[in-house]
Parts: structure tokens; C-alpha cells; sequence
């Protein structure tokens, strides 16, 4: 299965770009809500495609942990809540995200360059095991939803939460399920929302009551 084209604006010719062609697998897409720093949480979240199920939630740390997790689940596509860009500055894809009513951080804030640095480290890293990383923020896709939560958008789109959804989920981990959502609906191609700009592309999920 081909990824899907962006919807708006130009490909990307910098930032947030994507290894050419088809992902290594399509059985297993992942979220990542990215910590700027490795002592704290990076949410992680499986979905099995096959199944169509959330098959694994938890906090991860350091970036050899984040990789190796990534490739040991055998992940084609994961979702990243991290600004994707080689130059931690404001972006025209930042620009564009505020036009459309999207509360977003520029990555020239210092939190943020932080954030954008380790993100692009850990980038490089997968793009170059054939991992297909692209680029989302977890509160934007909820309210271009128009879902309430993690759950209920998850059970919107046929994802089984197994003994997830009956778990209080510390924010990291909600936020990790959404980016995964987002990973999910880039490859069904139906349920995903581009907002693209010469400088790279977001990916959110479509309007649930559309």
C-alpha cells in the first residue's frame, strides 16, 4: 500500500520528509509523544493493524530504547509528537497550523528546540532502518476529530483498547494513543487530515462527524 499524498500545499522539500516508497511492514504502526528530555516519559503506543488493536502502552526514556522498541515491534510507521526539522526555527507549517485555529509551539522556543533536536536525532536514526516517522501533535488531532478523548476516538475508528480502556492513563500515554491513531489513519488514508507547507507536513485525523 502507498502512503498517501499530501492534501494540501507542495511536498515537503526540508524538515519533516519521509523515507521514498513503501514502509518495511504494514503490520504494526506506533505513536510517540517525544519527551525533550531522556529522564522523562516518551509516551509509546502500538496498534496491531492486522488485529486492529492497541497492543502495547508504556513510558520509554532514553533514545536506544525508543529505536530499539520501535524495531523490535516491527513498527512501519510511527507517529511522532515532535516538531520534525533539521533547523529548530519557526516554520511556514507552524504559520499554516495557527491560520487554521491549531495551538501549536514554534520549534525556536527553547523547550521546543530541545524537543526538535532529539527529535530529529531520533529521525535520522529510524528513517535509516526504513521507519517511516512522520510528524503530528496529539491535541490538534483531537480537536480536528472532533472526539472528546484517546477512547473515544480509538473506539470511532475500530481500534480495540483491550485493558487499556478501562486504565487511567497518565497524559503521555493518552497523547502517545492518539499519535498512533494518527500513524493508523496515514495508512488507511481515509481518516487522515495533511496540513502541508513548503517547509514540511503535519498529520491529524479527520472530522469524525464529517
Amino acid at each position: 500500500m502507498s502512503a498517501p499524498q499530501s492534501s494540501r500545499g507542495s511536498s515537503p522539500t526540508s524538515g519533516a520528509l519521509r523515507p521514498s516508497g513503501t514502509p518495511r511492514t504494514l503490520a504494526r504502526v506506533s505513536g510517540l509523544d517525544l519527551a525533550a528530555e531522556e529522564r522523562n516519559c516518551s509516551g509509546y503506543a502500538l496498534i496491531d493493524l492486522h488485529s486492529m488493536s492497541l497492543a502495547r502502552v508504556e513510558c520509554l526514556y532514553s533514545d536506544e530504547q525508543i529505536v530499539s522498541s520501535i524495531l523490535s515491534d516491527g513498527v512501519g510507521v510511527v507517529s511522532m509528537d515532535s516538531p520534525i526539522t533539521k533547523e529548530p526555527r519557526l516554520r511556514s507549517l507552524d504559520r499554516e497550523m495557527v491560520r487554521m485555529g491549531f495551538r501549536v509551539l514554534p520549534p525556536s522556543f527553547a523547550h521546543m528546540r530541545k524537543l526538535a533536536t532529539r527529535g530529529w536525532r531520533l529521525y535520522e536514526r529510524l528513517a535509516a532502518e526504513g521507519v517511516v516517522v512522520i510528524e503530528t501533535h496529539p491535541r490538534s488531532a483531537l480537536k480536528s476529530s472532533g472526539a472528546g478523548d484517546c477512547f473515544e476516538l480509538a473506539r470511532s475508528l475500530g481500534v480495540d483498547l483491550g485493558i487499556y480502556g478501562s486504565r487511567a492513563l497518565r497524559r503521555d500515554l493518552r497523547d502517545a494513543i492518539v499519535s498512533a491513531i494518527v500513524a493508523l489513519c496515514y495508512v488507511r488514508g481515509d481518516c487522515l487530515l495533511t496540513i502541508s507547507a513548503e517547509d514540511g507536513s503535519l498529520y491529524l485525523v479527520k472530522s469524525l462527524h464529517s
